[in-house]
């Protein structure tokens, strides 16, 4: 029986589910990725609204895990998903279809929601564009299907939406629930007053932490995917805080974290919340153990995409680098909604540049600037760690070690951060785990026009829309 193996012998199932992209991992229980499979992830553009796809995902997920079936012992099963998603359920499955965080709030909802959501010193959640706060999906969920909306018995987060599917169980989880949502009060650890002025209470199933074992996979489930009818199923994390948590439970210095992919998330942990401002898009997200963490964000890696994706490659050098600084070529922000600068419209300013690795370079450094600009707001100190998708773009690391102004840099080249992160949660309690961090020291990157780039960079960015 899987239960009776060594950590050497057992492995855990990881379903990782990105915007993009979703992952199911085979994870040796000191962090190893044996084994995986992708597919790529589209939500529906079709009524009731833009929403998310998790039927598709089902079907995938139990073809995939009855191929590992066969060649791994796994005996647990854990979710991290993006934020800003939830499904209302009963015992049949899904009601309404789960939102994505891009669907388009019609305006008078977004007007009313006005009323009821919580004050930002209360949450310390501002007010995002689209459905970016899962308070506002519900409050549109309920007015515009008032009928489905009674029949709900739970409101699930996406990570503990799979959990539920797996196990039956239903719960709660403090990463998720408080993501951007204006339903948690980081500070005071409760539900913020919309939940109660909307009756949303008793819609929650009981708070469970990340790395609690819910039970066991369903009977149906096992039959269908060859797992062992022991393997337990974790109620899983918000994909950002999955990432976190490996530093939290790994590094032992004061840190901020960088975790960089379609959105850059940035941590500093001893920040004051008092001193926050969601005119910047900060706020306060709550990390597994339930304390308040201060973070910022910006859609980083869209905005990659949107300035370089024309470009057949990805490839430049530090030649190129220094020519956009000699050239003072300038992005000024921003290219997608939110941010520190949201409300902007992003654009070029001085010479046009025409060769691609300078494009990527230009690129690269307006993305070190935008996170810099960040972090300084967040007042981020202790060691800097960066991890992520854009650990492989070296200059952005380097660059930002240099603007940031921290003593010490440190790159985790575990690329798989957050799947591997949920993975280590599966033994969370286990006093011979340790986290596995490949912590790489990052030489800044020195040039004599950098400091001058970056305050001329500051001014255009401040400048009257």
């Amino acid at each position: 029986m899987a239960g009776t193996q060594t950590n050497a012998t057992r492995s855990t199932l990881v379903l990782d589910i990105g915007k993009t992209n979703v992952k199911l991992m085979v994870m040796s229980k000191i962090g190893s990725i044996l084994d995986e499979s992708r597919m790529d992830n589209a939500s529906i553009d079709a009524p009731p609204y833009l929403h998310l796809d998790p039927d598709r995902i089902w079907q995938w997920l139990l073809d995939r895990a009855a191929e590992f079936a066969q060649g791994y012992d796994i005996d647990a099963i854990i979710t991290t998903t993006h934020g800003c998603a939830g499904v209302l359920v009963d015992d049949a499955g899904p009601i309404l279809p789960p939102m994505d965080y891009e669907a388009n709030v019609p305006d008078d909802v977004a007007k009313a929601f006005e009323v009821v959501q919580p004050p930002f010193s209360q949450s310390q959640c501002p007010s995002l564009p689209q459905g970016q706060n899962l308070g506002r999906q519900l409050f549109w969920q309920q007015h515009a299907f008032p009928d489905q909306f009674a029949q709900t018995q739970w409101v699930l987060t996406y990570p503990q939406y799979w959990a539920w599917r797996l196990s039956g169980v239903a719960a709660s989880e403090i990463t998720s629930m408080g993501c951007h949502s204006h339903l948690w009060e980081p500070g005071n650890r409760g539900f913020s007053t919309l939940v109660e002025q909307m009756g949303w209470r008793e819609l929650f199933p009981p708070m469970k932490a990340a790395f609690d074992a819910l039970g066991t996979i369903m009977p149906h489930i096992a039959q269908r995917t060859g797992l062992s009818p022991d393997c337990r199923v974790y109620n899983g994390i918000h994909d950002s805080n999955s990432a976190y948590s490996l530093y939290l439970h790994g590094h032992e210095r004061a840190f901020s974290l960088v975790s960089t992919g379609t959105w850059v998330i940035m941590f500093s942990p001893r920040m004051d919340l008092a001193q926050l401002n969601q005119d910047r898009d900060t706020l306060a997200t709550v990390n597994l153990l339930g304390e308040p963490l201060p973070t910022a964000r910006f859609m980083g890696g869209r905005e990659f995409e949107i300035l370089t994706g024309d470009l057949d490659t990805r490839e430049f050098s530090v030649r190129d680098v220094r020519a956009v600084i000699d050239k003072r070529s300038f992005l000024s922000p921003s290219f997608t909604l939110g941010g520190p600068f949201s409300g902007r419209q992003g654009k070029t300013v001085g010479p046009e540049l025409t060769e691609p690795g300078e494009i990527l370079a230009r690129a690269t450094i307006y993305l070190a600037l935008v996170t810099r600009t960040s972090m300084n707001i967040l007042q981020s100190d202790g060691d800097l760690l960066i991890d992520g998708g854009f650990v492989n773009n070296t200059m952005y690391c380097r660059l930002l070690a240099k603007l940031s102004g921290h003593e010490r840099c440190y790159v985790n080249h575990a690329t798989e951060g957050t799947a591997v992160g949920a993975g280590m949660l599966t033994v969370w309690n286990d006093d011979s785990s340790a986290a596995p961090l490949e912590l790489t020291p990052v030489e800044p990157f020195e040039d004599p026009g950098l400091d001058a780039y970056a305050a001329q960079w500051e001014r255009l960015a401040q400048a009257p829309a």
